[in-house]
């Protein structure tokens, strides 16, 4: 699980060959402690800067290529003092949970094409009930969940909605994030894309457990890990007491139910307890 502790910015300058003055900034991380991930970003910011100078194109890390550089909360290890759970905060300050072994499915739903909306626009004309889009895409989902444990069932899930999809938990057995038999199963129940290359390249599993701030009426976080000084960390800390504070009348996701085989690993019940216990889902709130 690649959830680093410590990270550093450092900044390289130089001059080019008309003699004005170019600069290149790096973030990289340790966890090992701030110096290590200092010196390590002023190498990357010095290999960067030679690149350009000589007249290279740069590789620049995008999202699901690098750690992400998340503010660890909690973490907790296991039996053999190998991390099992990390509790981190994401770039617009959502809480999320990062597990080792415990697989999660995100399921987006898709967006409704033009003749969809037609069909159920001269449904609704003619005085035909007609359910909501989300909750035919939701049973959708359902369906092929259903299908996906009748051709393996030794498999078990707990389902979740979601403000914009489904969520599912494996609770049968434990999982390799970055196996090619664990990613197949991902893909194969349409998984977002982006949540499948992060799976594999930051080695765990991951699931929102508040809401999205906009959803909420809250605007994101304006401070980005780590803050710089203590009127960064107080416009944080002023940020996260009004983001509190509206995540108060709602859920993150609404527990549906469960498919497959009932036996649930030990390990996967410690996870349930903090993902239930955090996103609501027992609750009859808005999703957000």
């Amino acid at each position: 699980m690649k959830i680093p502790k410590y990270w550093s910015r450092a900044t390289a300058e130089n001059t080019d060959r008309d003699g004005r003055k170019v600069a290149i900034a790096c973030w990289r991380w340790s966890d090992a402690g701030r110096d290590e991930a200092h010196q390590s970003a002023l190498a990357a910011a010095q290999r960067a800067l030679a690149c350009l100078l000589r007249g290279e194109r740069l590789d620049r890390y995008s999202y699901g290529q690098m750690p992400l550089r998340e503010e660890v909360l909690q973490t907790v290890e296991d039996a053999r003092g190998e991390p099992f759970l990390a509790v981190s905060r994401n770039r617009y300050g959502a809480i999320i949970l990062n597990t080792a072994r415990v697989a999660f499915l995100d399921l987006d739903f898709p967006a409704a094409n033009v003749g969809v909306q037609l069909k159920r626009l001269f449904a609704r004309l003619l005085g035909r009930s007609v359910a909501s889009a989300d909750a035919q895409r939701e049973a959708e989902i359902w369906s092929r969940l259903e299908q996906f444990v009748a051709g393996n069932p030794e498999h078990g899930f707990r389902v979740y909605r979601t403000c914009a999809g489904v969520r599912a938990m494996a609770t049968h057995a434990l999982f390799d994030p970055a196996s090619p038999a664990t990613l197949g199963m991902l893909r194969q129940l349409g998984s977002d894309p982006l949540y499948v290359r992060l799976c594999q390249v930051q080695e765990c599993f991951r699931a929102r457990l508040t809401p999205k701030p906009w959803r909420c009426g809250c605007p994101s976080n304006p401070a980005s890990w780590p803050r710089d000084g203590a009127d960064e960390q107080s416009r944080f800390e002023a940020w996260e007491a009004g983001y509190t504070a509206a995540q108060e009348g709602y859920a993150t996701c609404r527990w549906l139910g469960t498919l497959g085989v009932e036996h649930v690993l030990p390990e996967v019940q410690q996870i349930i307890r903090l993902h239930d216990q955090m996103t609501r889902c027992h609750d009859k709130l808005t999703l957000a």
